[in-house]
């Protein structure tokens, strides 16, 4: 399960311990952490507290015990206690020491600016408080908040410059923002340990405490393209208002060869991997990354009232025929050694491209073929609008856990939450985790194969769950060199389609 798609807990009592931290100071607040933490900890959801287990047993390398399972949720409420005071700096009586701060400082000297690399260990709120003692440029942090509205909106209220300077990852303006930043020789911190959500970010399947995690290619890749030198940095829990501030060398640039480009990218990944991993071991009560990291664990079961639902409710029929014909777009020619990894990661190196179609579609029963023809939009990282020009308009549009169908002429208009239609849903990563070069969440829902070699190569899919088998048995793409050029669809409703990128 995505932590995208863990339930934000304790808008009310976050922002109630912030009025009693303020009023009635911190030793008051700190011991309230105890009932505070007893209850998040028994009321979390099973999933959630199983994840939290699977973690610490291989952190520790034995079964954990109670106190093992309680430190991470006391820990995870101290740092955010000790967040409204950092954030408003008041900081008498914290102690933060600090390592590494001569190599960082060399890197702010030379005016080259620096990415720093984190994750969700400790408190990257104890950093920002450091650079808040005379570090001489400015520090911005980016990432992703949409699991933290709440929070956020509570701790912004209580600095709003500060708030400023955390940038939410995947806006347009996102990547222009660090850039200008390191341009004027300041400090770029990500974190990299989470990926957006399944399916909508890519990832590179690491070794990680003895099995395989998906971590995020995003934030090397941004440290590539941006060409600054990057360090790690680590905000590490010590104890009530203690603190081990962390800053590692990692490279002196992140460089993705043409030539090397997925092996440099998985190399970059792994070493950030080994060394969360050692310091994850270290301190396992700093590890907040409360959800099923591993991605093993599958999705929570449902509330009653929709398991039933989903049960007794197919998905749309409209729905269903819109996604079964919206075709895959043009591969850049950068693809050039051949395989599916190659073929994914030049797919994932496509954020925006358009393409005509033409479609022939048969349906059982029907004699006749149906043809169609129009325009195909992808937008990563999770948009695609397939325009029906002719014989009739018409007009898909996925983006996100949404699919919204239009036929203007009939005036119909239907919205379809995929979360709600799980075999609308695998029909669609069908289609969008292969433009986002997502292998991983492709292999969730069908089985992959791969003939060929550049220039000519087939990807075939066969549905893994039974549902979509009865939709859909079948899913051929034929390419070309760089580009696709064929889109199969074998089932109820059969079609082909060939695609044209447009220059």
């Amino acid at each position: 399960m995505s932590w995208t798609r863990e339930r934000e807990r304790g808008g009310a009592a976050l922002r109630l311990m912030a009025w009693i931290a303020r009023r009635m100071g911190w030793r008051f607040s700190h011991a309230l952490l105890y009932p505070v933490t007893a209850w998040f900890m028994f009321s979390a959801p099973a999933h959630q507290r199983e994840a939290v287990r699977r973690f610490q047993r291989r952190a520790l390398g034995r079964e954990p015990g109670w106190p093992d399972l309680w430190r991470p949720y006391f820990a995870f409420a101290a740092t955010m206690l000790d967040r409204v005071y950092l954030l408003q700096g008041r900081t008498a009586g914290f102690r933060i020491t600090v390592t590494g701060l001569e190599a960082l400082d060399a890197h702010i000297a030379a005016g080259r600016g620096c990415v720093l690399l984190g994750a969700h260990l400790g408190s990257f709120e104890a950093m920002r408080a450091l650079a808040d003692r005379g570090c001489p440029v400015e520090v911005m942090a980016f990432m992703y908040e949409a699991n933290a509205r709440l929070a956020n909106a509570v701790f912004s209220a209580l600095s709003p410059e500060k708030a400023e300077r955390v940038v939410a990852l995947g806006r347009p303006d996102s990547m222009l923002r660090a850039k200008e930043c390191l341009d004027r020789g300041g400090l770029v911190g990500i974190l990299a340990d989470r990926r957006p959500a399944v399916g909508e970010d890519r990832v590179v399947p690491v070794p990680f405490l003895g099995a395989t995690a998906p971590l995020p290619a995003g934030p090397h890749i941004l440290a590539a393209v941006l060409g600054a030198p990057v360090m790690l940095a680590f905000g590490i829990w010590r104890g009530p208002r203690r603190y081990e501030i962390r800053f590692e060398e990692f490279a002196e640039r992140v460089v993705l060869r043409r030539s090397a480009r997925e092996a440099d990218l998985r190399d970059s990944v792994l070493r950030y991997a080994a060394r969360l991993e050692e310091v994850a071991r270290e301190h396992p009560a700093n590890w907040f990354n409360f959800y099923d990291f591993w991605e093993e664990m599958g999705a929570p079961a449902p509330a009653p009232a929709l398991a039933s639902e989903a049960a007794t409710q197919p998905a749309p029929a409209v729905a269903r025929r819109a996604v079964l014909t919206m075709p895959l777009l043009a591969l850049p020619a950068a693809a050039q050694e051949g395989g599916l990894e190659a073929v994914m990661a030049a797919l994932a190196a496509v954020r925006r491209t358009e393409a005509d179609f033409v479609e022939t579609k048969e349906i059982a029963g029907l004699a006749d073929t149906l043809p169609s023809s129009g325009t195909l939009l992808w937008q990563a990282p999770s948009t695609l609008e397939k325009r029906v020009a002719e014989p009739f308009q018409e007009r898909v549009v996925v983006s996100g856990d949404r699919l919204v169908y239009e036929r203007p002429s009939r005036g119909e208009r239907q919205e379809v939450n995929l979360d709600q239609a799980p075999e609308v849903r695998a029909l669609v990563e069908a289609i969008r985790s292969t433009l986002a070069g997502d292998l991983v969440t492709l292999r969730r829902f069908y089985q992959v194969s791969f003939e060929g070699a550049l220039p000519a190569w087939t990807i075939v899919l066969h549905p893994l769950s039974v549902r979509v088998r009865a939709v859909v048995q079948r899913v051929e793409i034929r390419g070309t060199g760089g580009g696709i050029r064929w889109f199969q669809t074998v089932g109820n409703e059969s079609s082909v389609m060939r695609v044209t990128p447009r220059s």
